[in-house]
């Protein structure tokens, strides 16, 4: 077996870290890694020590485990040339990899690029494949029907069938007989049954011929991936999509968005970046601060921050029961994977001791989108709060205050940390929040508190008016001030309060505008940059001078 795990590029030495953090937690040998651009390949077909069930619980485990894996591919036997069409035919004959299809005849959807190849028509090279499938592949995995496991079910559906149409047809019995006395017992035909009784029965095996086979509807449709390069061809499968065909790296059910959302994976990498490594050699301890998001957008990285505070899995810190594409492979053991489940995904505490996490947004919605989110995710709790208001009201009004709200409470004796996705110029930001904020040294401004376990939230808030301002690369009167603002912050916070701040950002202006042109007592350090929904991004540390 040959794994493929993907991220966004430039975050692969994260993910290496992170499966190697997973298979000794597993108790499994680590393998050789190959990095590539975008992803960890593994090779495990080599390792003569590893049976086959014993491949299958790396899969296992970096598929219920990894917070940062986007996608996971098996790989179709090693790559081979591929010049031209009979080559390319003749090889794909050569591949064993029906265990890697479920046992039905659902033709896969097939992804196709080439790049420097004499084989470049991609649609071509598709229904080259697929007619492949349907001529090879699908042949060996449909299920015998003159098999011992299905044949008593079989003749008995015929015995059954036969029956009703003489119920059906009492006047043509004889043309029945003439088609179907070969193979019908009538031994029991004495015993009189009803229409209704016998169509019950037909139903019942019916179903459980439906249930051996594997009804074609429930079964989610394999993704192939062709990738060809220099007439060089690989095959992989993906093994990860969910059965309702979410993505691997969606794992939020009926996640509710607000603008420019970030992915959990990525959310992830933000807080693992920011607890393993800056250049100062100190890491920030998650459990020996406050964590405070003032541009929460839909939660997600309150979400993955109390995920990884409470060292919990993926698989285990949600409602959502994921049903992943390998559990319906041929050659799946359902028996052993349900007992790994079992022993690695043990009871959580629901609760984040010590630690309180408050999210603030300029928007109603991205309030209503948090809530929900992490509510829906079972994250229930009085220290997570959220606030509607401008980051400057909820310094003054929530952050600075916090410290005098409750003498017992521990969480408060800690200083707050600022981990958010900044807008930096494809943003959304609503017109009125330039008159909706004051001046700079007005402690009376506007913010509203939500709590997530309040249901009454719409009905407690003003709604926002329509009409948003779409800003691009250009920096924009709103974003100039917003900038500027945020770093007056930072300039004149206490440290004892606020004391790191960590910001993914977009905008090659940010740095200069919100530091006043190095004139404040801080800058920004960059931890790491890659893309986020196709934007170049970097996350910065403020470093004080």
């Amino acid at each position: 077996m040959k794994l493929l795990i993907t991220i966004t590029p430039n975050l692969e030495k994260l993910l290496q870290n992170e499966i190697k953090d997973i298979l000794k937690s597993n108790k499994l040998k680590l393998p050789k890694f190959n990095v590539i651009d975008g992803g960890i390949e593994i090779d495990l077909s080599k390792d003569t020590n590893l049976n086959q069930q014993n491949k299958d619980y790396y899969l296992w485990s970096i598929s219920n485990c990894s917070r940062l894996a986007e996608s996971i591919r098996i790989r179709f036997g090693e790559s081979f040339t591929s010049k031209n069409f009979n080559q390319f035919n003749s090889n794909l004959e050569k591949l064993n990899y029906k265990t890697y299809f479920p046992t039905s005849s659902i033709e896969p959807q097939v992804m196709v690029s080439c790049s420097g190849s004499t084989l470049y028509h991609t649609n071509a090279i598709k229904e080259r494949f697929i007619e492949h499938f349907n001529k090879s592949i699908k042949n060996q995995l449909s299920v015998d029907i003159n098999s011992s496991k299905f044949k008593p079910i079989k003749k008995s559906l015929k015995n059954l069938k036969y029956k009703l149409r003489k119920i059906q047809n009492n006047n043509n019995n004889n043309n029945d007989n003439d088609n179907d006395n070969d193979e019908v017992d009538e031994d029991d035909e004495s015993i009189i049954e009803s229409e209704d009784e016998i169509l019950n029965k037909i139903n019942k095996l019916q179903s459980e011929l439906d249930e051996i086979v594997g009804n074609q509807k429930n079964i989610p449709q394999s993704k192939v991936f062709i990738r060809i390069d220099k007439n060089i061809a690989q095959l992989s499968i993906d093994a990860c999509t969910s059965s309702d065909g979410e993505l691997f790296h969606k794992r939020t059910l009926n996640k509710h968005i607000s603008e420019a959302p970030i992915r959990e994976t990525l959310a992830s990498a933000i807080i693992m970046s920011i607890v393993s490594s800056n250049s100062q050699g100190n890491c920030l301890d998650l459990n020996k601060t406050n964590i405070w998001d003032p541009f929460v957008g839909s939660g997600t990285l309150i979400q993955e921050a109390i995920g990884i505070l409470l060292k919990s899995k993926p698989s285990n810190s949600t409602n959502y029961k994921r049903t992943f594409q390998f559990e319906y492979f041929k050659n799946h053991s359902t028996e052993r994977y349900l007992k790994y489940l079992d022993s690695i995904n043990k009871p959580i505490s629901p609760l984040i001791e010590n630690t309180l996490l408050i999210g603030s947004d300029i928007d109603q919605k991205a309030i209503d989108s948090s809530i929900f989110n992490l509510s829906n995710q079972g994250y229930n709790n009085d220290n997570i709060k959220f606030f509607k208001g401008d980051f400057k009201s909820i310094y003054l009004n929530q952050i600075s205050s916090s410290l005098n709200y409750n003498n017992n409470n521990n969480n408060l004796l800690k200083p707050f940390t600022i981990i958010t996705n900044l807008p930096y110029g494809t943003r959304i930001l609503n017109k009125n929040q330039q008159s909706n904020i004051k001046e700079e040294n007005d402690n009376d401004l506007d913010y509203e508190y939500f709590s997530i376990n309040n249901n009454n939230n719409n009905n407690n808030s003003k709604k926002q008016q329509d009409g948003n301002i779409y800003l691009n690369n250009s920096l924009s009167k709103d974003l100039k001030d917003l900038f500027k603002r945020f770093g007056d912050m930072i300039q004149e916070s206490n440290e004892l309060i606020l004391k790191d701040v960590f910001v993914l950002n977009g905008n090659s202006h940010f740095q200069s505008i919100s530091t006043n042109n190095g004139n404040h007592n801080f800058k920004w350090e960059r931890i790491l940059n890659f893309k986020n929904g196709g934007l170049s991004v970097e996350l910065l540390k403020m470093i004080k001078k």
